[in-house]
C-alpha cells in the first residue's frame, strides 16, 4: 500500500539516493552469497541458519531493486513497503514476491528470537529466495 510507502519516507526510514550501480550489483552479489549459503546449509541440516541466510538472501535481492528507483531503506519493514510501491504496485514483480518476503521476515524473526524453526519452513524460504533471486538477477532481466 502506498500509504505505508509514504509513512516510511515521511519518518526516514525511506530515504532518496542517487541511483548507483556499484551499490545495486553489490546487493545482488550478496544476495547469491546468502542464497548459496542458506543452500548448503539446508544440506547440512542447519535448519535455522537455512532460514536466516535464506531471508538475507531475499533482503539483499528486493534491496537492490529499490537502489535501482533511486531509494534506500532504514527498516526491513520499510523495504516491503518499497517494494510493494515501487515494483508490485506498478505491475513490475508479481505480488507473490512480498508474500515470499513477509513468510521469510516472520520465519527468521522467530528463527533468531525465539528458536522457532522446522525444517518444511527452511525449504520454503529458500526456494523464496532462489526464486526472487531469479526474478531480479541481471542475467534474467539485463538493464
Amino acid at each position: 500500500m502506498r500509504y505505508h510507502f509514504e509513512e516510511c519516507l515521511e519518518r526516514g526510514k525511506i530515504v532518496k539516493i542517487p541511483i548507483d550501480q556499484g551499490l545495486i550489483t553489490k546487493e545482488l552479489r550478496e544476495a547469491e552469497v546468502d542464497l548459496a549459503a542458506a543452500e548448503r546449509s539446508l544440506l547440512d541440516y542447519q535448519v535455522k541458519w537455512a532460514i536466516i541466510q535464506g531471508y538475507y538472501s531475499l533482503f539483499h535481492s528486493l534491496r537492490s531493486q529499490v537502489f535501482s528507483k533511486g531509494y534506500r531503506e532504514k527498516s526491513h519493514r520499510c523495504l516491503k513497503y518499497a517494494v510493494e510501491a515501487l515494483f508490485v504496485d506498478q505491475g513490475l514483480l508479481d505480488p507473490v514476491v512480498l508474500e515470499h518476503f513477509s513468510f521469510a521476515m516472520d520465519l527468521r524473526e522467530g528463527a533468531d528470537y525465539s528458536c522457532i524453526y522446522n525444517e518444511e519452513s527452511a525449504h520454503i524460504v529458500v526456494m523464496s529466495a532462489r526464486s526472487v533471486y531469479e526474478m531480479v538477477s541481471p542475467e534474467r532481466n539485463p538493464p
